[in-house]
């Protein structure tokens, strides 16, 4: 106890120093909505890069598929199944599922 003690009144003003700075810090709403901000900035850079990346793939197909000529019409016959005149489509059944 009297070590305790001893300790108190030695180093009395650091330990008032780092409780006013941990009342700062963690009391108030403040620092765990900078903590909440920085967190969300991080999120929205990352979902932006992965924007990005979707705009430059995006902007090449538009290219292609405004050039017209084959990749539009790949386009067409993979995605919406169209068959030009006068061709035959030939659809087969999708195969049984494999027994266990």
């Amino acid at each position: 106890m009297k070590r305790a003690h001893s300790f108190l009144q030695d180093h009395w003003p650091r330990l008032l120093i780092s409780a006013a700075i941990l009342a700062v810090f963690f009391g108030n709403g403040g620092f765990r909505s900078l903590v909440g901000n920085f967190l969300e900035l991080r999120r929205l850079r990352g979902e932006i890069a992965q924007l990005s990346s979707q705009q430059v793939r995006l902007s090449e197909r538009l290219k292609l598929i405004s050039a017209g000529g084959s990749s539009l019409e790949r386009l067409a016959r993979v995605q919406l199944g169209y068959v030009k005149k006068g061709e035959i489509e030939y659809r087969f059944p999708p195969p049984p599922p494999a027994a266990p």
